[in-house]
């Protein structure tokens, strides 16, 4: 073979052939291709090794290829086997019990392959429980169509979802209007934005005209905390957590009243795969690693510390910058967009895969060279495209405009915070079109009654 072909570029350009989409695979990627990872570090093709903040999107929590993950996997494929007659088995039941456990609103688990097929349980438990069509939304929840319209403002008819843009007016004057109606709210939470009080009251205000609160922790289940947002004091009725739940592998819990869990029958949810063992297994190492004292509090330590550099490298610098978050997942939100992947996209050629979006994701296996080497190398990046890219580099020192995080927010996660006439007016046009919709026309997604 080619020996050109084993390099990072020739790999690229096979992929472009046969499998790669020009965007999501290739143009929003930087232009390495990971052959291995081991801990906090990536090894490419060509033998390039990178300090990993991307933690594969989120689904590595302990750094790759964990030793209690790996054993914990090979041992149940080795000794047990992989997917058998029943959606049941030992693993299972004994995971189950542990997320009951473990999260306060667990009476009950149910479990599925993804974080969008999580979301898309929890809506139609939500919905087969209650009785009730509509879903309030908002977030990224996953790429399924109906998922995809709770990211904007507004009502979509066809999916029954009404995006409120964490909107906290418009969630009270919703539920007002058509709280009947409303078959749960299910958000991702923000906390670069907004504090445990602003779910609490989420929660107080979905819980007096009877609504389910649900928590789409797919990203922030082991990350905003070891027992995620919700394990930082806010109530919920359902949560959803996958990222990071069994270290890489496909897995996703739903969890939380018995009376909604209990509607798997009715909403019509399967899936040949809930079958699968190994990644339950995995599930029970991750949760023991996590648990161990100690690990937890080290991984914080190291997040803080690089999200403390990051920031310190910056105002240096004379960017305006915001660094801030939970220490396992903090944002780092610049001027513009442009400066941020030109950084990143620099830093990498000195070593360090960072997540372009800005969120840094930091597992347990750093240690201080990881994160030293991290800073050596954005510091570097961030000098040279000062100098190479005056045009998107302000380095007129000072705070991050008000301005720029309210567009951030709008643009990074559909968050709708302001408080003026284009916001007001928006939320009362969406009160409308659903006050007013044909009801004659149903949503998909709503699944049969008995």
């Amino acid at each position: 073979m080619d020996s050109a072909n084993l390099t990072n570029r020739g790999l690229v350009e096979r992929a472009r052939r046969v499998t790669a989409a020009e965007n999501y695979d290739i143009g929003t990627r930087f232009s390495a291709m990971i052959q291995s990872g081991e801990g906090a570090w990536l090894t490419d093709v060509e033998g390039n090794r990178y300090v990993d903040l991307t933690a594969s999107s989120g689904t590595i929590i302990l750094g790759h290829r964990n030793q209690a993950v790996t054993e914990a996997i090979t041992r149940q494929i080795r000794d047990f086997g992989t997917a058998f007659a029943s959606t049941l088995s030992v693993p299972r039941v004994e995971l189950a019990e542990r997320l009951c456990e473990r999260y306060e609103c667990a009476e009950k688990v149910v479990f599925h392959k993804t974080g969008s097929e999580g979301t898309a349980m929890a809506a139609r438990l939500a919905r087969a429980a209650t009785g009730r069509e509509l879903i309030l939304s908002c977030g990224y929840h996953g790429w399924h169509e109906w998922q995809l319209a709770g990211e904007t403002f507004g009502y979509q008819q066809t999916t029954g979802v009404v995006g409120f843009g964490y909107n906290e007016k418009a969630l009270a004057k919703m539920l007002e209007a058509f709280g009947n109606e409303v078959a749960g709210v299910l958000i991702s939470p923000e906390l670069l934005y907004f504090d445990v009080e602003f779910y609490q009251r989420m929660y107080a205000l979905c819980a007096r005209y009877d609504v389910p609160f649900m928590m789409d922790e797919v990203y922030t289940g082991f990350r905003a905390g070891p027992k995620g947002v919700h394990g930082l004091g806010v109530p919920a009725d359902v949560v959803v957590v996958s990222k990071g739940l069994a270290n890489g592998h496909s897995l996703a819990a739903v969890m939380g009243r018995r009376d909604i869990i209990d509607a798997y029958d009715v909403s019509g949810i399967q899936g040949t795969y809930t079958r699968e063992v190994p990644p339950m297994a995995a599930a029970m190492a991750v949760l023991d690693v996590l648990d161990t004292p100690g690990v937890y509090e080290h991984a914080e330590a190291m997040g803080r510390r690089l999200a403390d550099g990051m920031r310190e490298i910056l105002t240096g610098e004379g960017i305006p910058n915001w660094v801030g978050g939970p220490a396992l997942m903090f944002d780092t939100v610049l001027p513009n967009d442009d400066l941020g992947w030109e950084i990143y996209k620099t830093a990498h050629d000195f070593g360090v895969y960072f997540e372009d979006s800005g969120t840094q994701l930091v597992t347990t296996a750093f240690d201080e060279a990881a994160v030293d080497h991290a800073l050596t190398a954005f510091r570097k990046a961030t000098r040279q495209v000062i100098a190479d890219r005056p045009d998107i580099a302000p380095t007129s020192g000072g705070e991050l405009t008000e301005e720029r995080k309210l567009d951030f927010a709008e643009e990074a996660f559909g968050g709708l915070l302001r408080d003026d006439e284009r916001t007001n007016a928006l939320i009362d046009e969406t009160i409308e079109k659903v006050v007013n919709r044909d009801r004659s026309i149903k949503p998909v997604l709503i699944p049969a009654q008995n």
